[in-house]
């Protein structure tokens, strides 16, 4: 799940992703990404297309 929050007390925003192993239906694992908006935004170049 990727999501955009704000922290409280007029904080920064911030990027959220949460990601879930499933087993038999139940989650068995989970991870979180935390980092501010403007730095995710500057990790988004892998989803630029390659050159050719």
């Amino acid at each position: 799940m990727h999501s955009r929050r704000r922290l409280p007390d007029a904080g920064p925003e911030i990027t959220v992703v949460d990601i879930w192993r499933i087993d038999d239906g139940l989650i068995a694992e989970g991870w979180e990404i935390i980092e501010p908006v403007a730095q995710a935004a500057a990790n988004l170049v892998w989803w630029e297309p390659a050159e050719r």
